[in-house]
């Protein structure tokens, strides 16, 4: 069953429930009060009636001068009296019954039986009933009895007061509260199927996009306009659509990332490996070869070689990184930064340039062998941006809890456009440029990494010919030193 014919279903059965209860009591209420003043008009004739017929048993004692009748002249003369009532449309019947229950006189409708003497009535009650006529089904009477004293003689006086009209007024009037509900509850259900389609119809716009969100159309989106739950709900729609297009267009950047990265390792690997099949063959199938020729095809497999070694060392350790369990522990920067700076010091005078190290007494929490990784190929490409004789500058402070690395060359420099890509793997600015110094554009990717692992933050500023500043931030250990050294 779907959600509308829920709430429709079960609104208007309440609806319909509650008219009825409503219905019925007020009904009730008002039976009740028409029945209490019709015996009240009962009551009120009955005593009207015993009082006439006490008057007239009296005054026909009186007309025979006697003191006090005996009680078969009272009876004889209280019959007299009842037989000369007349009944009306109201008053249908009287009854007068002695005290062992014998009638006396009886002018009730046909099968209307006098109302029984009961000593828990007491000797002065009035008591009635409500009873049907036998001679019509739609005839009803009420049966009323009440004790009377005449001339010190016990009687019975019951009458019957036609109430046909009351109850078919009440029937009537039952009929109009049925009618009533019924057309009220059809036009309340028809007004509530409009209100229950008109509330619930957001619900099925919201149906609807997630239909479309499931399709692939990712970049659906409802309107959240509003502050009831509906528009809550749309709104949560709208977050969750959100969150699946960003996880699907990440998904496709890795995607395209590992393509991308897969595609540019093939093509770096094959490059070295063409050049060392290719000199290896000439090394093995020339027979006439001088000694200037083999030095220089063994030269350059042996270069290639080392570029391979480098290629698979960078990204052996660019990939294990990541997943790899790494404690960081104190160590001193300045130790650090020197190591470093005498393992670079053959490739610097190699290339003609000047390393100026200055670094402070601070401790970092670090993977020291990774920290020199990450310094290394700083270093390192700044060294192959740079012009011979030029300079290197690798700089270091201590302040508000963190410590502040700066790497600079003052070499070719990254335009603006390409400092967002250059830690991509394999990306490289110059590609010629950067295969002739050894490079494979992974060298800043593996430092981006190695940065992430050490909480730290890194920061690429470059210009055109005028060199590159890639600053990096760390927070500082608890073991912290003063002071400065320089290299």
């Amino acid at each position: 069953m779907r959600l509308w014919q829920k709430i429709f279903l079960t609104t208007l059965a309440l609806m319909v429930l509650s008219t009825t209860l409503v219905s019925t009591l007020l009904l009730k209420t008002s039976r009740d009060a028409l029945w209490q003043r019709e015996y009240q008009r009962a009551v009120t004739q009955q005593q009207y009636l015993a009082g006439m017929l006490r008057a007239g048993v009296v005054s026909h004692r009186l007309q025979l001068g006697l003191v006090q009748m005996e009680e078969e002249d009272a009876r004889q003369a209280a019959v007299q009296v009842l037989s000369q009532q007349a009944t009306d449309s109201y008053l249908s019947g009287v009854v007068l019954l002695d005290s062992a229950g014998a009638a006396l006189f009886d002018s009730m409708p046909s099968g209307l039986s006098p109302l029984p003497v009961s000593e828990e009535d007491g000797p002065n009650a009035t008591v009635y009933e409500l009873r049907r006529g036998l001679d019509d089904d739609e005839q009803w009477f009420l049966v009323c009895a009440m004790p009377i004293t005449l001339e010190s003689a016990a009687f019975r006086l019951g009458a019957a007061y036609d109430v046909t009209s009351l109850q078919r007024q009440l029937s009537a009037q039952a009929e109009r509260t049925v009618l009533l509900c019924l057309g009220f509850s059809f036009a309340g259900a028809a007004l509530l199927m409009v209100l229950v389609w008109f509330l619930l119809r957001p619900l099925g716009a919201l149906s609807r996009s997630a239909r479309r969100v499931a399709e692939g159309r990712y970049d659906e989106r409802l309107d959240g306009s509003g502050s009831d739950e509906l528009a809550g709900l749309a709104k949560d729609m709208n977050a969750m659509a959100q969150a699946v297009q960003d996880r699907v267009e990440q998904l496709e950047r890795v995607a395209e990332d590992r393509k991308a990265f897969i595609g540019n390792l093939a093509h770096e690997m094959k490059t070295p490996l063409t050049s060392i099949l290719g000199f290896a063959d000439l090394l093995y199938l020339s027979k006439e070869l001088d000694d200037a020729d083999r030095v220089e095809y063994a030269r350059v497999i042996s270069e290639e070689a080392k570029r391979l070694r480098s290629l698979s060392g960078k990204l052996l350790e660019l990939i294990t990184l990541g997943s790899a369990n790494i404690e960081l522990a104190p160590a001193p920067l300045r130790e650090v930064v020197d190591e470093v700076a005498v393992s670079l010091r053959p490739v610097m005078e190699q290339s003609g340039l000047t390393l100026v190290c200055t670094c402070p007494d601070a401790a970092v929490d670090m993977d020291r062998e990774l920290f020199k990784s990450l310094l290394y190929n700083l270093l390192d490409n700044g060294r192959k941006a740079s012009e011979k004789g030029g300079r290197l500058d690798l700089a270091a402070k201590a302040e508000d809890g963190t410590v502040t690395i700066l790497v600079r060359d003052y070499g070719r420099g990254i335009p603006q456009e390409e400092i967002d890509k250059i830690t991509l793997p394999f990306y490289m600015v110059d590609k010629s440029r950067a295969r002739k110094a050894g490079g494979a554009g992974l060298g800043l990717a593996l430092c981006r990494e190695i940065v992430k692992v050490h909480r730290g933050t890194m920061e690429i500023q470059s210009v055109l010919g005028e060199g590159t500043l890639i600053r990096l931030t760390f927070p500082v250990s608890a073991a912290q030193e003063g002071g400065e050294t320089h290299a």
